[in-house]
């Protein structure tokens, strides 16, 4: 049997003390053509084991330390060859919570998951993972 060749994508709703979470707006270029904002994170490496590859993610992309608390969506993403899939998860900050962006972002945002609806998001499948986690978090997670 053939085995499937496929990337993983992991990224998070990444909760603050305050109950806001992170996003991250995109630059503008001939890739993206108008403001998109994203939850942090992206593809795994060859060698990353699940959680610590989207902690190491994180960290590159906004300097933050994060708990992974537990997946709250996947989805197959774009038409890539291989196939990408995806998982988000629910992540509580750990430690400071002074984002440090990388080149990949123009800028961040800690927001209230009531204003989800407001965000002009990459991707449908962001939003339905924000809009999951605000569930989780109603029920104590």
């Amino acid at each position: 049997m053939k085995q499937l060749k496929c990337n993983i994508g992991e990224y998070g709703v990444i909760v603050n003390t305050r109950k806001e979470f992170l996003i991250l707006n995109l630059p503008i270029n001939e890739k993206f053509t108008k403001e998109a904002w994203m939850l942090p994170g992206g593809r795994l490496d060859n060698d990353d084991q699940s959680e610590h590859g989207l902690q190491r993610e994180v960290f590159e992309e906004t300097g933050l330390k994060i708990k992974v608390v537990a997946p709250v969506h996947t989805a197959r993403w774009g038409t890539e060859n291989p196939p990408k899939y995806t998982i988000f998860f629910l992540c509580k900050t750990v430690g400071k919570q002074d984002v440090k962006l990388s080149r990949e972002h123009t800028e961040s945002k800690w927001i209230k998951f009531s204003d989800i609806e407001k965000i002009p998001w990459h991707n449908k499948n962001s939003k339905i993972a924000a809009k999951k986690s605000k569930i989780l978090l109603t029920k104590g997670f």
